[in-house]
């Protein structure tokens, strides 16, 4: 399977998507249970998120 024109997502878009993810699931969950398990997902996608977002901001800028 050729995955070449596959677009590629930084991390810190993959981990944004995987937090929406994980709200949609808080909200969406049947139990309590698994409400308040996705919300701890959600978190911590939230708090990576952060970090990546913060790294972005700290990395060097190169003029071409």
């Amino acid at each position: 399977m050729d995955t070449s024109n596959t677009p590629k997502h930084t991390p810190a878009a993959r981990a944004l998507h995987r937090q929406m993810k994980a709200v949609q699931r808080t909200m969406s969950a049947p139990t309590v249970e698994e409400s308040m398990l996705a919300s701890k997902w959600a978190m911590a996608w939230y708090c990576l998120v952060q970090r990546k977002l913060e790294q972005l901001q700290h990395a060097p800028r190169y003029l071409h």
